[in-house]
């Protein structure tokens, strides 16, 4: 997994000076990693009106962010988007009432035994490699296994995974997920790859998710872009929640991850008070095509222990997406989902813009339609069934 780095040498940076001065570029994304602060007194010289949590907070969810991330928070803005999403809350303690879990998607129910894959539609799985990220979102979906000792991909589980994919035919998309892949060496990451593509010839869609492309640019290297085009990886998707978080350095990565031939992909989480907002959400979706990443799906919180004051009510996503469509280019409008609980999978948010209803005098059904501006047109054709009569021999 990670190399070992000398913290002593790669010490935190506490003050705001030093923060200010710190360039991400200027040593690896491993030195970087030895940075990350892990407790919110740790930022108490960089960032004023600081909430001093409980300790019980620690109890469920650690804290870890990189200091790419701190550097984009607003300095004394506690309702700051980049700060919402990481820095630790009041709000995670229990709220009375609130049904959640540590795995409200049922993915261990779908998890194969003595396996790490999670195969849930009959032709992809989801392939958990790893339970370390770079920066942990205080909404993670997957608490019950990052961060946590009890959650650690062993590597006979990695090689048992492969075993699996290897050996069951239809499987055609295999997701590299944690986690975070990319917080393993290239090397790590590299055996991983080549044993999918040597073992399962018949996987043909190979992708990665990973937020560290965002939370850490630096991890994007010639390097690693060399080793996802060796093994034909097709797609990385990548989670950014708010336009602060498109810098112009994760620009200057996602070009080298796009010279390797490799689609990239976005995934968006609807936050309150993050990116609940139709303004917010147009020039994320608009800034991300810009640069060639194709907006592909905004998720509703999950109902995870410590997320319900994240969570955005349905009335406001349908809102939110009635906001985008017709609004801004077509490509840049992502789906809106809801992961369901239990393992139901992923379910689209779509509101209703044609509809089929019975005509008045009852002679049978018309359809009538609605666009981005409210217009209307009925178009009866739709609901008429025009097929031509068989012929006879």
């Amino acid at each position: 997994m990670l190399q070992q780095v000398d913290s002593n040498l790669h010490k935190k940076l506490l003050t705001r000076e030093e923060l200010d001065a710190y360039d991400p570029e200027s040593e690896s994304w491993q030195k970087q990693f030895a940075r990350r602060y892990t407790h919110h007194s740790e930022l108490t010289g960089v960032l004023n009106n600081l909430e001093n949590v409980n300790e019980t907070v620690y109890n469920k969810f650690a804290i870890a962010i990189s200091p790419t991330m701190v550097k984009l928070m607003d300095r004394d803005d506690p309702n700051c988007p980049i700060r919402l999403q990481y820095l630790p809350s009041h709000h995670e303690e229990s709220k009375p009432g609130f049904a959640t879990s540590l795995d409200q998607l049922g993915e261990e129910g779908d998890t194969i035994a003595g396996t790490s894959v999670v195969h849930r539609y009959p032709r992809r799985v989801l392939f958990l490699v790893s339970n370390t990220c770079s920066t942990l979102c205080r909404f993670c979906t997957r608490k019950r296994m990052v961060s946590q000792p009890a959650g650690t991909v062993a590597k006979d589980q990695i090689e048992a995974s492969i075993d699996y994919i290897a050996g069951n035919q239809d499987i055609e998309d295999v997701l590299l997920s944690g986690g975070d892949p990319l917080t393993f060496t290239d090397e790590r990451l590299d055996h991983i790859l080549g044993e999918l593509r040597r073992r399962a010839p018949h996987v043909r869609f190979l992708r990665i998710g990973s937020r560290m492309v965002v939370q850490m640019p630096t991890r994007v290297t010639p390097e690693l872009c060399a080793m996802l085009e060796k093994h034909r990886v097709q797609m990385i998707n990548i989670h950014i929640d708010h336009p602060k978080e498109i810098t112009p350095l994760l620009r200057e990565r996602v070009k080298l991850i796009q010279k390797a031939g490799i689609m990239m992909g976005l995934q968006t989480v609807c936050l309150k008070g993050v990116n609940d907002s139709v303004e917010v959400m147009r020039e994320l979706f608009m800034q991300s095509i810009e640069m060639g990443v194709r907006p592909y799906y905004v998720y509703s919180t999950d109902m995870v222990e410590g997320a319900h004051h994240f969570i955005v009510p349905h009335r406001r996503m349908l809102e939110l997406y009635e906001g985008l469509r017709g609004w801004i280019s077509g490509p840049a409008v992502p789906t809106f989902i809801v992961d369901g609980m239990g393992g139901l999978g992923k379910l689209p948010i779509i509101p209703s813009y044609v509809r089929e209803e019975a005509r008045p005098d009852g002679s049978g059904t018309t359809v009538k339609c609605r666009n981005y501006k409210g217009m209307t047109v009925e178009m009866p054709g739709l609901g008429q069934d025009f097929s031509l009569p068989t012929q006879s021999n």
